[in-house]
């Protein structure tokens, strides 16, 4: 009888494959793929891989150290100002760990330079009471520059010094050398680590700290899983064996459903969509990903899964255990309930039961139409368990692109979007200089056609 489940090491996570088949490894591909992915760790180009354990590239005590200081200030809310991997590892891990938080900082995070959502956010902040986070790797994010401008003005220049952390690049950017003219505190994203892996670094690690979570557990937790891949030969190691898997069904599913039975997690598929949309789709290669929930996304995308084209396979993350079960009241305990036979069927049952039958019946249900899926157990939530979860996908995908002959840590796509971006607002400005100045052309004109 094959192995279908195996616990990844030391850590609290558990892979089931049972739904998925098989898992062949091809063993010289994956002995190359893995010397040539260790190299680039190895080597200090990568940084991710080491974090857990390094301290110049986590910062984690840099990040622990100023979030007490601006806890012992006494200020009450964070303004976190990111975008893409400068924003979705904390805003998901914080999700998910909520109930773990002990600090009453309530964070409120602006991704988009949406003018609607900028002015209903700051209406009911008070910004002698508010931290300013601006989080950005080049330091030179458009959507999260016009931010933090508009955030500067708002909270007056006499509070800039302690009010406002600038989490950037060591060196370089726009925000580095603002945030160094203007004294502001200030944590470094470590040049090795790119923004879809920032988790690792103050961007994930800072405002854990400030939200109270305990972030040795969350290293811990990723520290595990990256020894169990060190360990384990690859050939038995099920984050290997999966990537070549998803390679090998490729051509028929390039589609991957992330699909926690937690809202907790919810935005954790937010998290999976960028890392695995933004990391290996080039070169004419990429998988779809997308974002679901149960047992929500039961009522909304199962009967696509089954019944749909066979393009997909499905990712599903459950909690084994939380706190409080919730148990499911016998409110007619003593009363004739026959005429009400849902209500007999869940009476004594728990909320968190409920969800676990719910996922099972929806993996036989897939299981029964042969469509592929796959389970990713966690022991429960708290930090050593959302760190193994966010670097055995880090290592998955960066594992995948390395296979498939895919740089995972680019994106040219996206630094082109950015030139052109540039380039229509240094026209722009161009232009309004000219508009301004009563001898350029632009005016001579404009006065010549209104004569």
């Amino acid at each position: 009888m094959s192995i279908t489940a195996a616990r990844l090491g030391s850590s609290p996570l558990t892979l089931d494959w049972s739904g998925l088949g098989p898992l062949s490894p091809e063993k010289s591909a994956l002995e190359s793929a893995w010397k040539k992915l260790y190299a680039r760790f190895d080597s200090g180009e990568i940084g991710f891989f080491r974090a857990p354990t390094t301290e110049e590239i986590s910062q984690v005590a840099e990040s622990r150290a100023l979030a007490e200081k601006v806890l012992a200030s006494g200020l009450t809310d964070c303004l976190f100002l990111g975008i893409g991997g400068s924003s979705l590892g904390p805003i998901s891990l914080l999700a998910a760990l909520r109930e773990s938080c002990r600090t009453t900082v309530r964070f409120h995070f602006l991704e988009n330079p949406d003018p609607i959502e900028w002015k209903l956010t700051i209406r009911n902040l008070d910004p002698a009471r508010t931290l300013v986070c601006c989080v950005t790797k080049s330091g030179t994010t458009f959507e999260t520059v016009a931010q933090f401008l508009c955030a500067l003005e708002w909270l007056g220049q006499a509070r800039w010094k302690t009010q406002v952390v600038a989490i950037t690049d060591p060196e370089k950017g726009d925000l580095k050398a603002f945030a160094k003219d203007q004294g502001l505190p200030t944590l470094h994203i470590h040049p090795s680590l790119g923004g879809r892996f920032s988790i690792f670094s103050p961007v994930g690690l800072f405002a854990a700290s400030l939200a109270g979570l305990n972030t040795d557990d969350f290293l811990k937790g990723a520290q595990q899983i990256s020894e169990h891949v060190e360990k384990a030969p690859l050939e038995k190691s099920p984050i290997m064996l999966l990537a070549q898997e998803f390679l090998r069904q490729y051509e028929r599913r390039n589609i991957h459903v992330c699909m926690p039975y937690s809202t907790q997690l919810r935005i954790f598929g937010d998290w999976f969509v960028q890392l695995w949309g933004e990391s290996l789709g080039k070169d004419r290669k990429g998988f779809t990903p997308i974002a679901a929930v149960g047992a929500t996304d039961q009522h909304s995308i199962l009967q696509l899964l089954r019944d749909g084209p066979d393009d997909k396979i499905t990712m599903f993350i459950t909690v084994d255990r939380v706190p409080d079960e919730v148990t499911i009241p016998k409110v007619f305990a003593g009363m004739e309930v026959s005429r009400y036979p849902s209500f007999a069927l869940l009476q004594g049952h728990t909320l968190h039961h409920l969800l676990q039958v719910e996922k099972n019946a929806i993996s036989r249900v897939l299981s029964r139409a042969n469509r592929p899926h796959l389970t990713i157990q966690l022991d429960r939530l708290d930090e050593r368990n959302l760190g193994a979860l966010y670097f055995a996908f880090s290592l998955l995908t960066a594992m995948t692109g390395t296979l498939w002959n895919v740089n995972p840590f680019d994106q040219p796509g996206v630094e082109e979007g950015k030139v052109y971006i540039r380039d229509s607002l240094a026209a722009e400005r161009v232009q309004r200089q000219d508009e301004d100045n009563p001898h350029s052309p632009v005016a001579r004109l404009r006065r010549n056609t209104s004569d």
